[in-house]
């Protein structure tokens, strides 16, 4: 995701084909980047087809929550330093105890 501004991390729902005719949803967090605008890569695995959709981008806060597996998917998806930058700042903000832990566990 490009040019998306500002303080609080926001986080956004990537849609796309998996297989069997399956659909995966992979959630990517997207912060300011240090030197011009956010840029969050992830790799989509699994991904057959030839499309994706994004959803609007929301702001991530204290009583933000995920299903733990796709948590673990989107964290492992992150493909950039920005990504994974972007991830620690939700799990600094989100109140889950689980969540932080499976944020930190993909992280490592």
């Amino acid at each position: 995701m490009h040019g998306v501004e500002g303080a609080a991390p926001l986080m956004t729902a990537v849609r796309y084909a998996g297989g069997a005719g399956s659909e995966r949803v992979l959630l990517v967090p997207v912060v300011r980047g240090r030197f011009g605008p956010a840029a969050s890569y992830v790799r989509l695995p699994g991904f057959v087809g030839e499309g994706w959709t994004a959803s609007v981008a929301a702001p991530v806060g204290p009583d933000s929550t995920w299903d733990v597996a796709t948590v673990t998917l989107s964290v492992g998806a992150s493909l950039n330093d920005a990504t994974r930058d972007a991830w620690r700042e939700v799990r600094a903000l989100i109140s889950d105890a689980g969540l932080r832990r499976v944020i930190d566990q993909e992280l490592r």
